[in-house]
């Protein structure tokens, strides 16, 4: 078990054999929140911050309880489907190799 110091500011220092397992290297996000009575820290991802966006505009639209969940799950479920129709298009493209890429721009900045 790793112990830490807060400190004034309210910091603490993620001891070194915790950030090698969990690969955590500056910068990296976390969040601190409450499940129950326990204190939990989680690595915040690209999905996390989508779905706080998400939950904060259906807030504002006046969502709440229950209801703010089944419409969550709604879009979460669109989202998912217009990423996956998106990738789908970007394998369909035609792609050519870094040097080939190189090589017509070498020969349009001589025309």
């Amino acid at each position: 078990m790793e112990y830490t110091t807060l400190t004034s500011k309210g910091q603490v220092t993620v001891p070194k054999e915790i950030r090698e397992r969990l690969n955590w290297k500056e910068g990296t996000k976390v969040k601190f929140y409450f499940d129950g009575e326990e204190l939990k820290v989680k690595e915040v991802t690209v999905i996390n911050e989508m779905e706080d966006l998400i939950i904060n505009d259906l807030k504002d639209l006046g969502y709440k309880g229950e209801e703010l969940k089944t419409k969550l799950l709604e879009r979460k479920v669109a989202f998912n489907e217009a990423f996956d129709r998106l990738l789908e298009e970007r394998l369909q493209e035609e792609t050519v190799s870094l040097e080939d890429a190189i090589r017509s721009i070498e020969n349009e900045e001589k025309v």
